[in-house]
């Protein structure tokens, strides 16, 4: 009969005669599993009747049985045979190692190999190790949806056509590195990062925080004492110490070192020889259980110990390797109940450290439950997330196609206020950044040209466009002095413009209307114009989309087309424009005539500052009202 052998870790039970005498054995023993052609699975212990393969008496005191061995302790395996009779139990008989598995269970990934497809395309497929046989999955062609990593994904030609990563580039991107920053472009810095460490006394591992490694876990030298160890990892043993028994070291256990106890691992003590104590004696090295019977119920054996576990968090050696509590991480989670998982809410990370669970904080203080990581419900705002984690992704409004146009002075008086105003702005489309849903536009005027030919002009610096295209316009343009050593704001002929091509009822037609020209006054050279052209100027709004016009100026509003237009010429074209809500941001001095026209397109008035912060916040009200629908 052919049997598949696998590799189970597990702990045996003492047999009968073992129990009476009180001594348990502990190896590590093999299963067995069922026939190939079998349907059904039946673990049953591999056990060999002494008689009939070893020169051994048949009874209950003998039991043989297989065991893992070196050099890979889950790959091959050896026969022992041991009497439990005999006090201490004594092993009878020693196998040689065999190799039994194709391969290393405790592996899965082998290798990757190339392949092709029932359908004769190029592919790849996985070389694994299930249950210790070697088996290969599917074969997967290697063509798939194109993404940015310098590749042609989707196999037609083209390498990375319409991708951008979170980096707001196209390819791959770049690993988290310790140094403080966010390089991978999530959210978070310096994440999730850990490296082995070394001391003389052993390895372990340490974290990135704030750009720096932190809490290296492995063993540190200490000061020599008298324990049968090399307390300071030089390579010597009590070295330049009295190892000598006092009546103060009656009952302390120390650590010691001798077969058969598991990992070499076990405690002695000193110990009274009459009773007065006047004479002492060191006790032989027993395991830890000896010394401290388990609470649980579990078996021990004094010269062996208790059976190998998985390590834990609970500041003690389980896998005998010589650390404690190493390479242990829990997920953790302090966000309200029913929030985890849903939406951007997600767990962080908690380590281990002396049977706690926890972090270190920039102090490399370690604290006690706290979570790394983690992703709790924000504040909800409008940018196609379900911030607050309640299930819905924008107050459940679906964000309809919005066209927004920004209209700034760009004249010298605006200067204080400029740069809080182009930050603003920035931060502000972030927030919601698709690409097809909302398309961005934006004007500004007057801007001087450089001399020897000198105007003062309206510019449509960037027609409505995606998000990408509509930082890199603003990333692009010159806010220096310049570009702002100008003086007349034509704002309202920048609104009239804006909506032109889209209202029914215009009081004046863009064919009648010239500009001023020549400012009166001024040098014959310094003209009025606009790019593009006057007489082809025009926003492309979609069909069908929501219109919203933002304006930023600090004077009162201003006309320089002839002939000139007022506020009733604005008002008038902004009622017959569908789907069209006009904000203005001007200072409190001009409010009253901004503040009208704003109305007049369904919109709002905003303070115009320098302070980033509150014009950023301003906006975010604005952008609230469009992603609601404007309820």
């Amino acid at each position: 009969m052919k049997i598949t052998m696998l590799m189970l870790v597990a702990f045996l039970c003492l047999n009968s005669c073992a129990q009476e005498n009180g001594t348990s054995p502990t190896l590590v023993q093999l299963d067995v599993l069922q026939e190939e052609d079998s349907d059904e699975t039946e673990d049953i212990e591999q056990t060999i009747d002494p008689s009939t393969v070893y020169p051994f008496p048949n009874n209950e005191c003998v039991e043989c049985s297989w065991y893992f061995c070196p050099p890979l302790d889950s790959v091959w395996q050896k026969q022992i045979c041991i009497d439990y009779c005999a006090d201490p139990p004594q092993i009878l008989y020693e196998g040689t190692c065999e190799e039994y598995l194709e391969c290393d269970p405790l592996q899965y990934l082998l290798d990757q190999v190339e392949c092709t497809t029932p359908e004769g395309f190029p592919g790849l497929q996985d070389k694994v190790c299930n249950k210790g046989k070697i088996q290969y999955t599917d074969c997967v062609t290697d063509c798939e949806e194109e993404a940015c990593n310098y590749k042609d994904d989707d196999c037609d030609g083209q390498i990375d056509e319409g991708q951008l990563n979170e980096c707001q580039e196209c390819g791959i991107i770049p690993a988290e590195e310790c140094n403080n920053y966010d390089d991978d472009c999530d959210g978070a810095t310096d994440e999730d990062l850990i490296q082995a460490c070394t001391t003389a006394c052993g390895t372990g591992y340490e974290m990135c925080n704030s750009g720096n490694w932190i809490s290296c876990t492995a063993p540190q030298p200490k000061k020599e004492v008298c324990d049968g160890l090399d307390n300071d990892c030089d390579g010597q043993i009590d070295e330049d110490i009295e190892c000598v028994c006092t009546i103060q070291d009656v009952g302390v256990l120390f650590p010691c070192q001798e077969e058969p106890l598991l990992c070499g691992q076990g405690y002695k003590t000193c110990q009274c020889v009459d009773d007065d104590c006047t004479t002492l004696t060191v006790s032989d090295c027993y395991a830890l259980c000896y010394w401290i019977p388990p609470n649980d119920g579990s078996e021990c054996d004094e010269l062996i110990g208790m059976p190998l576990s998985d390590e834990k968090c609970n500041n003690f050696d389980d896998n005998c390797n010589q650390l404690i509590d190493e390479d242990l991480y829990a997920a953790c989670y302090t966000g309200p109940e029913g929030t985890l998982m849903v939406g951007i809410c997600e767990p962080g990370i908690m380590t281990c450290d002396a049977g706690t669970w926890g972090n270190y904080n920039e102090d490399e203080t370690f604290i006690p439950y706290y979570c790394v990581g983690e992703i709790t419900p924000q504040e909800e705002i409008c940018n196609g997330l379900d911030d607050d984690c309640d299930g819905v992704t924008d107050w459940g409004e679906e964000m309809k196609d919005t066209d927004v146009l920004f209209i700034v002075d760009w004249s010298g008086s605006m200067s204080d206020e400029i740069d809080a105003v182009m930050i603003a702005l920035n931060q502000f489309a972030q927030n919601y950044s698709d690409e097809e849903v909302i398309k961005w536009a934006f004007m500004r005027g007057p801007v001087n040209t450089v001399p020897p030919y000198y105007s003062e002009r309206l510019e449509l610096q960037q027609d409505l466009t995606g998000f990408s295209d509509y930082l890199a316009s603003l990333s692009s343009m010159d806010a220096g002095p310049l570009t702002m050593q100008t003086s007349f704001e034509m704002l309202l002929d920048a609104i009239y413009l804006a909506v032109h091509n889209i209202t029914t009822t215009l009081t004046k037609a863009i064919t009648d209307l010239q500009w001023a020209g020549t400012v009166p006054g001024g040098s014959p050279i310094d003209v009025i114009e606009s790019e593009p052209p006057l007489q082809s100027f025009k926003v492309n709004w979609r069909p069908g989309a929501d219109r919203i016009i933002i304006v930023f100026s600090d004077e009162q509003p201003q006309s320089y087309l002839t002939p000139k237009l007022g506020d009733e010429d604005i008002k008038s074209a902004l009622s017959g424009t569908p789907q069209l809500k006009l904000y203005t941001f001007s200072k409190s001095s001009v409010k009253s005539s901004w503040e009208e026209i704003a109305v007049s397109g369904n919109g709002e008035w905003y303070q115009l500052t320098n302070n980033p912060t509150e014009m950023y916040a301003s906006l975010m009200e604005i952008l609230e009202d469009i992603c609601k629908g404007g309820n």
